[in-house]
């Protein structure tokens, strides 16, 4: 079974973050999966969300 929650370290989220971008950069560049791609984007999207960052930075 699942656990309910996840709790993650800031310094562990980040990682993940830079992590998730990227991979998102590296297949944007190759032309890789178009689909795949916009739903990677859409998780960082959400990441960055629930870290309270926007484009900029923290908010």
């Amino acid at each position: 079974m699942p656990a309910p929650r996840l709790v993650l370290s800031l310094d562990e989220a980040f990682r993940i973050l830079e992590a998730l971008e990227d991979s998102l950069s590296t297949m944007e560049t190759a032309g890789l999966a178009p689909g795949l791609v916009d739903e990677l984007a859409t998780v960082i999207r959400a990441l960055h969300g629930r870290l309270g960052l926007d484009e900029g930075g923290q908010r």
